[in-house]
């Protein structure tokens, strides 16, 4: 075997190999938006000079650009009268226009409650909305419907096919 020979096989085997070994860039492309942190069982808190205004915990949440990524989301807002909270499976967070889908749970320092599958929560009109069935719940009082749309600071609320059960004292 010649030593030139030898070179020519070496040099095939090295282009063989990385051509083989070669880094695949495929999967980065499909997905473009890449989380600047990913946090694990957290709570963060929007502090101001009043104190605590709002709190968003999850067991995981990623933070893009400009928007918030959580599963198991609780997000709680003490701006407005009365303390209240919304809890989700999967909850999109942005420009403070909170998006949920899952096991939807609002809960309110009053008692009231309501329960969905999926709604939106625009805490800068203060507007709770979902396109799906719904049940509200107070005390004794139950009201079922779809597509709510639930004014937390007027305290107003409208719905489609409405069907409920109140005691009046």
């Amino acid at each position: 075997m010649s030593i030139n020979l030898f070179f020519l096989l070496l040099v095939g085997l090295l282009m063989g190999m990385y051509g083989y070994f070669t880094p695949d860039y495929t999967m980065l492309d499909k997905n473009k938006e890449i989380p600047q942190i990913e946090l694990s069982n957290f709570t963060l808190y929007e502090i101001s000079q009043k104190g605590i205004d709002r709190i968003l915990e999850g067991d995981e949440g990623k933070k893009f650009e400009t928007r918030y990524v959580i599963t198991s989301a609780k997000f709680s807002d003490n701006t407005k009268t009365l303390f209240h909270s919304i809890r989700s499976d999967h909850a999109d967070y942005q420009n403070d226009l909170l998006k949920v889908d899952g096991n939807v749970h609002y809960a309110r320092q009053d008692g009231l409650e309501f329960r969905s599958k999926e709604g939106t929560y625009d805490a800068n009109r203060s507007l709770i909305q979902t396109q799906g069935s719904f049940v509200i719940t107070q005390q004794a009082n139950r009201v079922t419907g779809t597509t709510l749309k639930y004014n937390t600071k007027q305290d107003t609320v409208s719905a489609d096919r409405v069907c409920g059960i109140y005691q009046l004292k």
